[in-house]
């Protein structure tokens, strides 16, 4: 009789609290095996940023293409580019965990950032860069007349840069083409 009760209790109770459910997030799109969901979305709207799910759908392709690659960022990485910033910033490394910690974030933390972001600028440097095409009149034109060495270098880095974004979103364009996407409505 008890296990009647309980599944009778159960049977009321249980559609009533259904029908009381909020969807708190839900998935706007799937690209590959990853999900972009209603919270990111929104948050991705929130930056100001043009056509967010487009952005987001071009984030997601940019991780999962430098996952497949095996891009890692080890130990001296992290090291050479921690030495880097504090030279650039004049800091000692207790004064940059102390801005770090005015910024309301902690070492680890940051040290996590900065990795993403040095396999992004790994993948950028073995991946898109290689495929930027550049003559030696464009280097000329951009140099000056009579350019030193170090003219030439700057004005190759001035192309390089300059064509960066466009060669990044033609590359993630041929990786959409080939990967599941769905976007849900």
């Amino acid at each position: 009789m008890k296990k009647l009760l309980t599944l009778l209790i159960i049977m009321i109770i249980v559609p009533l609290w259904a029908d009381s459910a909020e969807i708190v997030d839900r998935i706007v799109a799937v690209v590959g095996t990853e999900i972009i969901t209603l919270s990111d979305l929104k948050k991705q709207s929130s930056s100001g940023k043009k056509e967010p799910l487009t952005t987001l759908i071009r984030e997601k392709l940019f991780e999962s293409e430098i996952e497949r690659l095996q891009i890692t960022v080890n130990d001296e990485d992290m090291a050479q580019a921690i030495r880097e910033i504090l030279f650039r910033n004049h800091l000692t490394p207790e004064q940059f965990k102390k801005e770090l910690e005015k910024e309301g974030q902690t070492f680890d933390q940051y040290k996590e950032s900065l990795k993403v972001e040095i396999r992004k600028m790994k993948f950028l440097g073995q991946v898109i860069v290689p495929r930027i095409k550049i003559s030696e009149d464009e280097i000329a034109r951009k140099a000056g007349p009579k350019p030193s060495e170090e003219d030439r270098m700057r004005a190759r880095q001035e192309i390089v840069q300059s064509r960066l974004n466009p060669e990044l979103e033609a590359y993630l364009d041929e990786v959409r083409e080939k990967t599941y996407i769905e976007i849900k409505e």
